[in-house]
């Protein structure tokens, strides 16, 4: 008997149908990774500005220091310390999360790859919350693929 090109392969346990292995895998994490990854340098290029601003902004109320301390003055230099304090937090998050996205692309730590897109969806660690929200959901849903999960290293 011949061979019928129309029957359906037979797949290997835990394959899906018209589903590679890693290739697949690879192509499905690589969008809501580099979502993340984008949206995060952004959010991180705006908070580099916004920490210029605070230390500015600080450098120009210590020159007025010699004037008798007001209420109007602490809160502006509370919320400049403020200011730093998140700044920095969105720069180390924003740091975690684009190591996170690269270990995603790579296929590698999947515990550290699903932690990467909790933490974009973070508002005070994400430097841009507001995008990373969408494309955090993405990179879990993604990421609780059987053929994902299964691929990472």
């Amino acid at each position: 008997m011949s061979h019928n090109p129309y029957t359906p392969q037979s797949n290997s346990p835990g394959q899906l149908p018209n589903q590679g292995g890693g290739a697949s895998a690879s192509s499905k994490v690589k969008g809501p990774a580099l979502g993340m990854l984008i949206s995060t340098s952004v959010g991180m290029l705006l908070a580099l500005l916004g920490l210029a601003l605070n230390i500015l902004g600080l450098s120009l109320f210590a020159v007025a220091a010699d004037q008798a301390p007001t209420p109007e003055f602490a809160s502006v230099v509370g919320q400049g310390v403020a200011g730093l304090i998140q700044g920095l937090i969105g720069l180390i998050g924003g740091g975690v999360i684009i190591f996170g996205c690269i270990k995603m692309m790579k296929l590698q730590s999947y515990g550290f790859a699903f932690t990467t897109s909790i933490l974009a969806m973070i508002p005070c660690i994400s430097p841009c919350c507001l995008l990373g929200i969408p494309f955090g959901i993405w990179g879990l849903v993604v990421l609780n693929d059987p053929l994902v999960k299964n691929s990472f290293k």
